[in-house]
């Protein structure tokens, strides 16, 4: 595993917090596996001690799990959190599409198709991938112009691409999400408001099956 070494003294922390946290939403860090400081800490080029504040940190926000006697670990991925985010991120994105349809015109429209194209782009590299389909949906919820809708769903998008990256890697097909986005695409050329919105659930819906799947498969390795 390799990381970006820190430059700037005062920016260790925060470099270090931003390291750790992407290589786990990616998988270079597996959920489950165990954390070392020593070993963190030579791979970041950092002391321990704004190594222990970005771990702190992590801590905080539920990514890692620090148990007395057995060390640090990066948290599993469970039934109950993907519920909790597909919810939220259900709710919250039939809310924007609700309240952007109404505001459509041929600029946004171009804008959102032009944002499809550039995921259409990176087909063949799900990193980037993962990455631009997140800020197509973010584009969707920042053109609806509810400010605090948009930091909502921005809130949880580091938590909705750790289970992305896990669906790609359990096998969700990257032209499946493609062509979801372009039904959801046809419901707001025709500001169909339940046609689009149909397409954003179905999308969702789409990918916590396979996390959910994922899951039980880990929870019961006799399926395997």
């Amino acid at each position: 595993m390799t990381f970006l070494k820190a430059e700037q003294p005062q920016l260790f922390k925060d470099h270090a917090y931003k390291e750790i946290k992407k290589a786990i939403i990616q998988h270079q860090i597996e959920p489950g596996s165990m954390l070392y400081e020593r070993s963190l800490s030579e791979s970041l080029g950092i002391s321990r001690t704004p190594l222990k504040l970005a771990l702190q940190q992590l801590e905080l926000e539920g990514w890692i799990l620090s148990v007395p006697r057995k060390g640090i670990s990066v948290k599993t991925i469970n039934k109950q959190d993907v519920d909790e985010v597909f919810q939220l991120r259900k709710a919250n994105e039939v809310l924007a599409i609700e309240l952007l349809i109404p505001l459509l015109n041929h600029e946004t429209i171009d804008k959102i198709e032009k944002a499809d194209e550039q995921l259409y782009d990176f087909r063949e590299d799900p990193l980037k991938f993962v990455y631009y389909d997140s800020s197509f949906h973010l584009l969707l919820a920042e053109l609806s112009q509810n400010h605090r809708l948009y930091q909502l769903i921005h809130n949880l998008t580091d938590q909705f691409n750790w289970f992305r990256f896990a669906a790609l890697k359990a096998g969700q097909s990257v032209d499946e999400i493609y062509y979801e986005h372009k039904l959801m695409i046809e419901g707001l050329k025709t500001r169909n408001v339940r046609q689009t919105t149909e397409a954003v659930l179905n999308h969702i819906d789409h990918a916590q099956t396979i996390i959910a799947n994922l899951i039980d498969n880990e929870e019961n390795p006799m399926t395997h």
